[in-house]
């Protein structure tokens, strides 16, 4: 029987270090921090107001007594994310930190839309956007999420392409964003130079040498040092039933695989 996510301290412990904080280092990303705190709610029976309390999450609201309930507003935030399509779900990052990752409000915006599929089209369109001198803002992204709402009919690349004045390029691969640990960065930095390969060479190299099935589709280093990793569909469900079954955060994960790669490169 799987223990309780109260009992595994390891887990337990990371989504404590990972809500609640201005922290850029975080060891889950916030599509993995929803679903531990839907297990959490599930497994203790608490109300949101409690959870809230429990993870320090919630604005303190100006009232007179110490005994009134935390506001939910941020937990509710982090639950809206399980209706996000999970295409690009683990492509959701903290937000301000500049490493190309969509923002955890946007992730929020999106998925208050009801089809999984629209979803895909804004997130996909976001991320495209985020290394070039044009990336698709919150703002941007309130006004697509409206214009869809008031006209449901219309398909979301042609709202998308009259907000932003070009048409979305439809992504059918699963997108994973990992942030890379700093020693795999220097020692990955420093074969790049003593072997004179390109980083795209090195990095499929490194992940082939682990994944001989044609589990990973492709794997690149982007210019703000974020590693992204490309699955099919049903690649991307054994996948991530590996690491979690391993109880491992996705990020942990990739970069204990690619060090280890490394090492016995």
């Amino acid at each position: 029987m799987c223990a309780s996510l109260l009992d595994d301290l390891d887990l337990y412990s990371d989504l404590l270090s990972s809500v609640g904080t201005k922290n850029k280092d975080r060891p889950l990303t916030p599509i993995e921090c929803s679903d531990l705190i839907v297990r959490l709610k599930e497994e203790t029976g608490e109300s949101w107001e409690q959870l809230s309390k429990r993870l320090g999450l919630g604005k303190k609201r100006k009232i007179k007594t110490s005994s009134a309930p935390p506001d939910t507003t941020q937990i509710k935030l982090f639950e809206k994310l399980q209706d996000l399509s999970r295409k690009n779900a683990y492509a959701l990052g903290w937000g301000g930190s500049g490493d190309g990752k969509i923002g955890f409000t946007i992730g929020c915006l999106v998925a208050s839309l009801p089809d999984k599929n629209t979803h895909d089209i804004i997130l996909g369109a976001v991320l495209a956007s985020q290394e070039t001198d044009k990336p698709i803002l919150k703002t941007d992204v309130i006004n697509i999420c409206n214009r869809i709402r008031k006209s449901p009919e219309k398909p979301a690349e042609e709202v998308i392409e009259d907000v932003l004045k070009y048409k979305p390029i439809m992504e059918h691969l699963h997108k994973i964003g990992i942030t890379p640990n700093p020693g795999f960065l220097i020692k990955f930095n420093q074969i790049l130079s003593e072997k004179q390969i390109s980083s795209k060479e090195l990095l499929t190299k490194l992940i082939h040498s682990k994944f001989k099935n044609n589990e990973i589709a492709s794997v690149y280093l982007s210019k703000s040092d974020t590693l992204w990793i490309t699955l099919e569909a049903d690649k991307f469900e054994e996948l991530e039933s590996r690491w979690k079954a391993e109880k491992k955060p996705v990020t942990s994960f990739f970069n204990e695989i690619l060090i280890e790669a490394m090492e016995n490169d």
